[in-house]
């Protein structure tokens, strides 16, 4: 794992002057484009054009098999994609070599392509390319950019990052994530600053709170209003299922928010399991509890619904009973349509194939183990991990840091630091007693 950037790695901040003068230095390295031999310039563009095409559809995808799940490392097709973007950047690189401004270009024309390129260890290594590309960052779609930032294999980029924080430049809430994300993020850095007022308290004292540090502790409940820092609240609370009781009271109709209602499923708390299939998070709701009973209630919802609102429901039923379900969310439009995927599940219902003895978890007891397992399914999209790993937090009472943007290996780590502890899994499959004494 990469080392956490402390106060004393620091060395002169970057600021908002230095990221001009980059990009005054790569708009003068596309102003010297007009030196070279048309042909040759012609030739580039289109050979740039081609690869453009290809590379900017390959890091869309995998940007989209981190939200559908695991980037497992048996996904083939994710194999396929890492080896073709490996063989591309290679076009870029000779091009570079050529006339760097026939890269830099690529800054206006396509900023997601140009991003990840200054973000390689090839081209990052030079502090101008990097900082432009740190700043093009800002106008990619969010995953895009965390996934980009998150993954970078550059030296002392997590360095970098802190300097132009510590330079309060005008993306330093960007730089903030990434740093978090990648886990490089110190407490000593965080307190400097909070002091400076370069990061605000609403981002600072959350992210103290998950690290256990009393006066971010402090600060989130004295701050905290209604559903507000929820998760870090009760992921810092000895007693959650009590707190939680306390602050919101012991009836649904009382709570007005949708999302503690989850939270509130999630902690087990037997005031708030009625199943409300019209809420907004009813998928997500099903899915944390694993109760086999709702199913027939959801079938007749999914009679109603298209294609589209129907997806989520089946990527719900597909936590629970993972292979055991007839149709998975990947065959649908593939193997089969909507409608015929319906009336599979409504067989399959028929034949009572979906009554389990106990909640349940990919077709197995909803446990720490299952639930981990879930985590690592390439299969489960990013929506249903993100309550997965807060599951997983809240019940084991131990913060790990995820995204669906870490790379595998970072993933894999944090991981298996999570199951190398006996006493965590102890805690989460004790979860239900502990719903009834109030923790």
């Amino acid at each position: 794992m990469r080392q956490r950037v402390g106060v004393e790695h620091l060395k002169a901040p970057l600021t908002n002057q230095h990221i001009e003068s980059a990009l005054a230095h790569a708009e003068n390295a596309i102003n010297a484009l007009a030196q070279l031999p048309s042909t040759w310039l012609t030739f580039s563009n289109e050979k740039l054009l081609q690869a453009s095409e290809c590379l900017g559809f390959l890091l869309r995808q995998r940007v989209q098999l981190h939200k559908r799940g695991y980037p497992s490392r048996e996904l083939e097709y994710l194999k396929l994609i890492e080896r073709q973007i490996g063989e591309l950047k290679q076009v870029y690189l000779s091009f570079y070599r050529l006339a760097p401004g026939l890269i830099h270009k690529h800054k206006s024309e396509e900023p997601e392509i140009y991003a990840w390129l200054m973000l390689q260890k090839e081209l990052g290594s030079e502090i101008d390319n990097l900082l432009c590309g740190l700043a093009t960052l800002d106008e990619l779609e969010p995953a895009t950019a965390m996934v980009i930032a998150a993954q970078s294999p550059v030296d002392n980029l997590d360095n970098f990052l802190a300097e132009l924080i510590d330079g309060q430049t005008k993306f330093s809430v960007l730089y903030f994530e990434y740093l978090r994300i990648r886990q490089t993020l110190s407490v000593a850095l965080v307190k400097r600053w909070l002091r400076a007022g370069v990061i605000k308290p609403q981002l600072a004292f959350p992210t103290l709170a998950l690290q256990g540090v009393e006066e971010g502790i402090e600060w989130i409940n004295d701050n905290g209003q209604g559903d507000q820092y929820l998760f870090e609240r009760l992921i810092t609370k000895r007693d959650r299922g009590m707190w939680f009781r306390q602050y919101f009271g012991v009836e649904m109709d009382d709570v007005s928010s949708t999302q503690a209602i989850t939270f509130a499923k999630l902690l087990e708390l037997n005031e708030f399991m009625v199943f409300d299939i019209e809420s907004p998070l009813a998928p997500i709701d099903f899915m944390l509890t694993g109760d086999w009973k709702v199913v027939p209630e959801i079938l007749l919802h999914l009679e109603h619904l298209d294609e589209h609102d129907g997806d989520m429901w089946l990527k719900a039923l597909y936590v629970v009973y993972g292979s055991l379900l007839p149709v998975s969310p990947q065959d649908l439009g593939v193997e089969f349509e909507w409608g015929e995927a319906v009336d599979l599940l409504k067989d399959w219902v028929k034949q009572d194939k979906h009554v389990q003895n106990l909640p349940s978890r990919l077709g197995y007891a909803l446990s720490f183990e299952s639930t981990l397992i879930a985590m690592q399914d390439p299969n489960i999209d990013v929506l249903f991990r993100t309550w997965l790993w807060r599951q997983l937090c809240i019940h084991s009472h131990v913060y790990i840091p995820w995204d669906m943007a870490m790379p595998i290996h970072q993933q894999e780590w944090n991981f298996r630091n999570l199951k190398a502890t006996p006493s965590v899994s102890e805690r989460f499959n004790l979860r239900s007693h502990n719903a009834v004494v109030g923790h």
